[in-house]
């Protein structure tokens, strides 16, 4: 019998942490309304890093489930989808009006389309380390390091425009095939080498002193990533053929 409460205790923890992430990503929502947007910003992140806790938590202790994926899924569009697609048109896209409401529906768009297809991919896709189209936590997280570093409102014209160009960009990637490499498919129980400590070591320090600057960086090269790499091995393709070619002439 306390064998069986010990399992549901573990049971719950992720779901707990899963409905710790969508508390926070509804604190933002209110903040958006009230043009606390650095504030809203940072509930995003608290959600985010929740929401990877929940994750790492389920597979560490087994406790994996049908209930826990769709409830991670329907946090997530309101933390990150609705979120921030209401912190995105409030903070920068609301002077471009029409179109400002477009580009920030298309985020959210693109991140439900993301969370349906990863809900059902998820089933049949055992490989854990790379991910079909770059995540919603993942492309929110771009934004709100953004927003982290410059939490006035933009004031529309270029900068509005050069936001909305790269929500194209970031949707585009979400709903994309493109690999991503699942940066948290790790699992507690599982011992890491001296080498991998000590980078997680550095990582933590350097974010100590440097938070705003190291997580707009590395969510950059997180987006950035996914299209590199794939152009790259399409660039590398040809080359094979014409080495093979050569060898067999």
């Amino acid at each position: 019998m306390k064998v069986r409460k010990q399992y549901g205790e573990m049971f719950l923890l992720p779901s707990a942490f899963t409905l710790a992430n969508l508390f926070f990503g509804f604190f933002s929502v209110v903040s958006t309304l009230h043009g606390r947007y650095g504030s809203a910003a940072l509930w995003i992140m608290v959600a985010a890093i929740l929401d990877a806790f929940d994750g790492i938590l389920a597979r560490s202790t087994r406790t994996q489930s049908e209930f826990g994926l769709q409830l991670d899924s329907l946090a997530d569009a309101v933390s990150f989808g609705c979120a921030g697609a209401l912190l995105l048109y409030s903070w920068g896209l609301r002077p471009v009006r029409t179109s400002g409401l477009f580009f920030s529906f298309l985020f959210l768009a693109a991140g439900v389309l993301r969370l349906a297809r990863y809900n059902i991919k998820s089933k049949v896709q055992p490989d854990r380390r790379f991910y079909s189209g770059q995540t919603l936590p993942s492309s929110v997280m771009l934004f709100v390091a953004i927003v982290l570093l410059h939490p006035q409102p933009l004031r529309g014209g270029l900068e509005s425009a050069l936001l909305a160009a790269l929500v194209v960009f970031v949707s585009f990637c979400m709903v994309s095939t493109i690999p991503y490499r699942n940066y948290l498919s790790f699992n507690l129980r599982r011992r890491i080498d001296v080498k991998t400590a000590f980078l997680v070591a550095v990582f933590i320090m350097a974010l100590l002193f440097y938070t705003r600057y190291l997580i707009l960086g590395f969510f950059v090269f997180s987006i950035l990533a996914g299209p590199a790499a794939a152009l790259l091995k399409r660039m590398k393709k040809p080359r094979r053929l014409e080495r093979k070619h050569e060898q067999i002439s």
